[in-house]
């Protein structure tokens, strides 16, 4: 598995998974050496329903797990994107 870059952080953004949009993406960041290697997404469903996602590559595609959903309380999305490592 390789660092995320730029590129593929944007790469995530606006795709669909699970009908959740991803509307922002982030490198996870951390003190292991394969941090980078993840990323954070925050996503809305068309019922303004949010979650955050861990994600890393395989094969160059984006797989989305380990979910934290928030229903339809933003601040706490975006919260939980901010900090989630």
């Amino acid at each position: 598995m390789r660092k995320l870059t730029e590129q593929d952080i944007n790469g995530v953004i606006s795709t669909i998974n699970s009908n959740y949009t991803i509307k922002k993406a982030r490198v996870k960041g951390g003190e292991f050496s394969d941090s980078d290697h993840y990323g954070i997404v925050l996503a809305q469903n068309k019922n303004g329903d949010f979650v955050t996602w861990q994600f890393h590559l395989i094969d160059e595609i984006p797989s989305f797990y380990w979910g934290h959903y928030h229903m339809n309380n933003e601040t706490a999305a975006i919260d939980d994107f901010e900090t989630r490592g």
